[in-house]
């Protein structure tokens, strides 16, 4: 992805139209989004591509931002709207050089765990502050203290406990992305 795409973060309001043009039933728009999610990913998979989550949200996420323009007079199946996308999101993928993979299998298992430290602080910083509290309140507590807390968080935040749960996903595929991308790095 090239740099500026990477700085673009999906808005709060860009899901919430993507998931109301789905379907206006929340759940079934937020089945019918992990079901096109989902079949991107297999598709990219089938095609070769060594990181089909993110290229997927990629699409979605560019597709989110287009729905104001093409919800009232698009027509048809809106699956096909995103294969569409999807096989242009492709092509740029193929286009691009491929990444030398520069974490070495010597290093030590502490080192590994303080770079990865470093690297998912770098990358929370890297998210919208709007990101950074969904993710750093889902993950908060542990066990049954969880399932109360994220009822409060979806809440909050005025969205369904399904439609939290496919944002935290989302942001969490972001973030692992990110820290694979900067385990890579030297230095980092």
């Amino acid at each position: 992805m090239s740099p500026m795409r990477q700085l673009k973060v999906l808005e709060p309001v860009d899901f919430d139209r993507l998931l109301a043009w789905l379907d206006p039933d929340p759940d079934r728009a937020g089945q019918l989004y992990e079901s096109i999610r989902w079949r991107l990913i297999a598709i990219l998979a089938s095609r070769g591509c060594h990181i089909p989550e993110e290229l997927a949200d990629d699409v979605i996420d560019r597709v989110a931002r287009r729905v104001k323009d093409i919800e009232a007079t698009y027509t048809g199946d809106k699956a096909i709207y995103f294969l569409g996308v999807m096989n242009n999101v492709h092509h740029e993928y193929l286009r691009r050089p491929p990444v030398p993979r520069l974490v070495t299998a010597g290093n030590d298992q502490v080192e590994v765990k303080e770079q990865t430290h470093v690297c998912l602080e770098l990358c929370l910083e890297k998210l919208s502050p709007h990101a950074r509290e969904i993710i750093g309140q889902y993950y908060a507590a542990d066990k049954s203290a969880k399932i109360s807390l994220r009822k409060l968080v979806a809440t909050k935040f005025g969205v369904s406990g399904s439609n939290l749960r496919l944002r935290a996903l989302r942001i969490r595929a972001k973030l692992q992305t990110c820290i694979e991308q900067c385990m890579e790095v030297p230095g980092q």
